[in-house]
Order: structure tokens, then sequence, then C-alpha cells
């Protein structure tokens, strides 16, 4: 089994200025939305362990508001920040399973231009692609 260890103080400190502007609805009703560096050691964890996230512990927020904003960081950008900022910084921060063949695929179509997005296209494995209802 594969050991992850949640980000130090030290490696949060690095990070965390990515999180200080993050715009949120103004009109967002329910739940106040989930801090950041709980959201971040969650995709870490799918993404050095090489579990999906259905086998996301516990003790991390609701798998699918890990999901949503590893989308979210992903498209902007974000998610590739944290990793160059840590892999800077010695923590190896190593892509496996079917989360990181969703990053690594996105960042592969956005190093090719002439690349067509799958709009509107969901994923619940990465074998089972199916439209939104």
């Amino acid at each position: 089994m594969i050991q992850f260890d949640d980000l130090k103080d030290s490696e949060w400190a690095l990070i965390e200025g990515l999180f200080c502007n993050e715009a949120v609805a103004p009109d967002r009703s329910g739940r106040r939305r989930v801090e950041p560096r709980a959201v971040v050691n969650a995709v870490l964890w799918a993404l050095s362990t090489g579990h999906s996230w259905s086998r996301v512990p516990g003790w991390y927020p609701s798998r699918p508001t890990c999901r949503r904003r590893f989308e979210e960081w992903q498209a902007d950008g974000t998610l590739a920040e944290i990793i160059r900022r840590l892999n800077a910084a010695g923590r190896e921060v190593l892509l496996r399973g079917p989360v990181a063949d969703a990053f690594n695929h996105a960042a592969a179509a956005s190093l090719n231009p002439d690349h067509e997005p799958l709009n509107r296209l969901s994923w619940t494995n990465p074998q089972m692609w199916r439209s939104p209802a």
C-alpha cells in the first residue's frame, strides 16, 4: 500500500497564496465552502495513491467536493502550479491511477492547441465516458 502524508505547514505556506482570491458565486447557498487545504490533501492523496475518487478516505471532504475542485483547479492551471511548487520544494508528487490519468490527459491537451476539447463530458472511471444528463 502506498503511504501518503498530508501537507506540512511549510508546504502549505508555499501554495496557500493560490487560494486567496478563489471566486465564489455571490448567489451561493448551502454549506460553507470547504477549506482548500483539506481538499488539496485529498486531491494529492488521489493523485499519489492511484486510487479513484470513490476510495478517498472519510477524513477528507466529500468525494464530490474533492472531484469538483480538482476539475476547477485542473481547468484554471492551479493544480499544475500546486504540483510544480511542491516538486520544486522537494516534495515529490507522483501521479498514479485514474485521477492522474485525467490530469495528464488535460495537461497534454493544453499543450496541443489543435486538440479539440471534449466539452460537456464527465467520467465516472477512465473506461466509461458519458454525456451529462
